[in-house]
């Protein structure tokens, strides 16, 4: 059994954890708070571009290049993950790399090549058999990863695509849901599917495009695909944050936890030592009194 002098040691020990632990709640709350408006206004962004070229893509005659062609030869699938930069977040990291893994080990008949963008996700594709598929590590933290930034990869990959230079393009994301919930997620951004713009709901009235739909849409789809990559990249970023602050909930209570059970211990040990003092002075009177 621990000494008295022991127990107080490990409680002030936990007790500065505690302390930490709580204040990375409170900051991981205050960021959550500030990216979270930035994800729902990417959101609504989003969704209006959705409905303009869903629009745009119902008048067009033939399919566009980008759209996907069913039967079509895929040998190389370019994969951009999204982890996060530290730890303490829980399962965040751990369940996106898994999804990745599991995606790469369905299309081990085809080359996939792995854009990575956050540190944990690099440390753990770094090492070990999936070393070789990394093709490209984006250094910047992904908090400080700005639109511009964001504008440039995607017109990296925008023309390998249209080189030819792989078949498929997808990203590997956590959709944020709720502080409690947040989901491991995949999309396809290259070819674009066709059947996310066949929307049932007709636009009401008839456009006359100047100049032309086709002119338009080549000029908006890498625009989708940048605000897609950023929305992205904030959807995963918020969920960080999230993971964090309900990780960092969850240790301060265990924390709190602890200290309650040393204390009760302490104070156990304590008495039992006073009792001791007590029975040996009582031993030693008797003894003298005898």
């Amino acid at each position: 059994m621990l000494s008295t002098r022991e127990i107080k040691q490990r409680i002030r020990s936990i007790s500065s954890i505690k302390q930490i632990t709580r204040a990375m709640e409170m900051v991981a709350a205050s960021r959550l708070k500030k990216v979270e408006s930035r994800v729902v206004a990417s959101r609504a962004y989003t969704e209006r571009m959705h409905m303009v070229l869903n629009h745009l893509v119902s008048t067009l005659e033939k399919a566009h290049p980008w759209f996907a062609e069913k039967g079509q030869e895929v040998s190389v699938i370019k994969a951009i993950l999204i982890t996060g930069d530290k730890g303490l977040c829980g399962a965040y990291n751990n369940n996106i790399i898994q999804k990745v893994v599991r995606f790469m080990k369905a299309q081990s008949d085809k080359k996939v090549r792995l854009i990575l963008i956050g540190k944990k996700g690099y440390q753990y594709f770094s090492k070990g058999i999936y070393a070789p598929a990394i093709e490209e590590y984006i250094p910047e933290s992904v908090e400080k990863l700005g639109y511009s930034r964001v504008q440039a990869i995607a017109a990296q990959l925008i023309n390998g695509y249209d080189r030819n230079a792989f078949g498929e393009l997808h990203i590997f994301y956590t959709k944020f849901h709720t502080v409690m919930q947040s989901f491991p997620t995949s999309m396809r951004l290259l070819p674009i599917e066709k059947d996310i713009f066949e929307s049932k709901e007709k636009s009401g009235g008839e456009y006359i495009f100047e100049p032309s739909a086709e002119q338009i849409i080549n000029h908006l789809f890498p625009k989708f695909i940048e605000t897609r990559l950023y929305q992205c990249i904030l959807e995963s970023l918020t969920s960080e944050y999230a993971a964090r602050r309900v990780a960092m909930i969850a240790a301060t209570e265990n924390a709190g936890e602890m200290i309650e059970e040393l204390t009760s211990t302490y104070n156990k040990a304590r008495q039992e030592a006073i009792t001791k003092e007590l029975l040996e002075v009582v031993s030693g009177a008797e003894a003298l009194v005898r």
